[in-house]
C-alpha cells in the first residue's frame, strides 16, 4: 500500500475553493498571493499530465482534492481517470480502482512508446496478460495508437 498525504478537511477544501462539477475544475475562493485571485482557476499541470493544487505548503494532485470534496471522505488509494485524460477531474470521470487495476491500466496506457531507434519511429507496443507486444514502427503518433487499437480488438482486449 502507498502512503498518502491527508487532505485538508473537507469544510476547509470547500472554503477555499469552488468546483465546477460541467468542466471538473477548481476555482479560488480566496485571494492568496498577488497572483491568485478570487476566481481564478486553481491548479497547475505537471509533467505527468496530472492537474495538482499547493495547500498550505503541500502539493495535492487535484482529482483526488475533487474526489473529497464531493464524496466527503478520504480518497482511496488509487483513483482512475475513466476517460484516461488526466485532466478532466469531472467527478462522473473519476472511480475507485484497486492496485491490480491500477499495474495493468499505467503499464497498458496507449501502447505507443515515444520515438526510439536510428529511424524515430513511434512504436507500437501493447501490453496484455504480463507480455508486450511489438507492432512495428511508425511515423505518426496516429498511426501507432491507430495500429494497437486494431490489435487490441483482435484479440478482445477491454480498455476498463
Amino acid at each position: 500500500m502507498i502512503k498518502r498525504l491527508i487532505l485538508p478537511e473537507v469544510e476547509e477544501l470547500h472554503r477555499l475553493f469552488r468546483y465546477d462539477s460541467e468542466t471538473g475544475k477548481l476555482y479560488w475562493k480566496i485571494s492568496r498571493t498577488s497572483s491568485i485571485k478570487v476566481g481564478d482557476e486553481a491548479g497547475y499541470l505537471m509533467e505527468s499530465g496530472y492537474m495538482q493544487v499547493h495547500i498550505k505548503n503541500k502539493d495535492y494532485r487535484l482529482h483526488r482534492v475533487v474526489y473529497k470534496m464531493c464524496h466527503k471522505v478520504e480518497p482511496p488509494d488509487y483513483i482512475d481517470h475513466i476517460n484516461e485524460i488526466k485532466t478532466d477531474n469531472r467527478i462522473e470521470n473519476l472511480r475507485e480502482i484497486d492496485n491490480a487495476h491500477n499495474l495493468r491500466r499505467s503499464l497498458k496506457g496507449s501502447g505507443v512508446r515515444n520515438p526510439s531507434g536510428r529511424e524515430k519511429k513511434y512504436r507500437a507496443r501493447p501490453y496484455f496478460n504480463g507480455k508486450s507486444y511489438g507492432l512495428g514502427g511508425f511515423d505518426t503518433y496516429e498511426e501507432a495508437r491507430q495500429k494497437v487499437v486494431d490489435w487490441e480488438q483482435e484479440n478482445g482486449v477491454r480498455r476498463d
